[in-house]
């Protein structure tokens, strides 16, 4: 709960408080960036494909099996690649706009 402002040195502790959770969220939200971004490879393969245990046993499932090349080729993931982080950082500045914008109207 945020406490009542009543003097300028209440307001400016308060500013200091938000910015610093502010900083958390952005460092939580470009660490969690960063893990989609080294991760998102075979998170997308196993949302798509709905991979088990069973894969590398040879009891892949019939569907499986004719995206292998297309999912293990690097270029592919390469391409993947590059589109993430073109994702990531256009997001990541769209956040810093977000936040300057906020930021001057609580000025």
């Amino acid at each position: 709960m945020t406490p009542r402002i009543r003097n300028i040195d209440t307001l400016e502790k308060e500013m200091y408080r938000l910015r610093l959770r502010a900083k958390n969220y952005e460092d939580e939200l470009e660490k969690n960036l960063g893990h989609l971004e080294k991760n998102y490879f075979p998170m997308a393969i196993n949302s798509i494909l709905n991979r088990t245990a069973e894969i590398g046993t040879g009891k892949e499932k019939m569907k499986e099996k004719p995206f292998h090349p297309f999912w293990d080729n690097e270029d592919v993931r390469n391409g993947i690649d590059k589109i993430i982080s073109h994702l990531t950082d256009w997001v990541s500045e769209g956040i810093i706009n977000l936040m300057d914008k906020i930021l001057r109207r609580k000025n």
